[in-house]
């Protein structure tokens, strides 16, 4: 593969790398921020319902642009069985975690019936 294309698509890696560590921060910040104006405001069991669905929502896309940064870096600009664990592992974790989101923001597992 050429050089400039390798260096081009570790670019590409690095600002999803940015792009998804900077939605988990900021994903989290504004959550909070609604949850503490919205415990002034409203029932406390509301905002916790919320703000945990906020949150799970948060991970889930930034777990999402962090995958999809490991794919580009693992199959393209660097492979090797080191990263192709890693992405084994992230891919896992990004599974139970959105089963687990799922189960905690709609109270049943992503296969059951509603």
């Amino acid at each position: 593969m050429p050089e400039f294309v390798t260096h081009g698509l570790e670019l590409v890696t690095r600002v999803l790398e940015i792009c998804g560590a900077s939605l988990l921060i900021l994903g989290f910040v504004v959550a909070t921020w609604k949850w503490v104006q919205q415990m002034h405001r409203d029932d406390h069991r509301a905002a916790l319902y919320y703000y945990r669905r906020a949150l799970g929502r948060t991970v889930l896309i930034g777990l999402e642009v962090l995958v999809a940064a490991t794919i580009i870096k693992t199959i393209i600009v660097e492979p090797s069985f080191e990263g192709l664990g890693l992405l084994a592992g992230m891919i896992v974790i990004r599974t139970i975690l959105g089963w687990t989101t799922a189960l905690e923001i709609n109270g049943r597992w992503p296969w059951q019936s509603r």
